[in-house]
């Protein structure tokens, strides 16, 4: 995959207060494709969404979608590359 094309995280950390609670996840997902994230509870999955949306701030690492490095950003500039993020319920 092109790193201009779809999602890729490298080696993201992300904590809530001292719990360190992605420990350096790497994830590439093409564009088009479709993927699961599977795991019992308090595994990190929503933590990684979180990250990916900027409801979360990771300490280190990186979130690329079409190629832009957008680890830090406000939720409403993501949501303009279109990518959404529903939580269960």
């Amino acid at each position: 995959m092109s790193r201009s094309e779809g999602l890729r995280i490298e080696a993201l950390h992300t904590y809530y207060g001292h719990g360190h609670i992605l420990q350096g996840i790497d994830l590439e997902i093409a564009p088009g494709q479709i993927a699961a994230v599977l795991g019992r509870n308090g595994v990190g999955k929503t933590t990684m969404l979180r990250s990916v949306m900027g409801l979360a701030s990771p300490r280190s690492g990186r979130v690329l979608l079409a190629g832009q490095d957008v680890a830090g950003w406000q939720p409403h500039r993501i949501v303009r590359l279109g990518v959404g993020y529903v939580p269960e319920g």
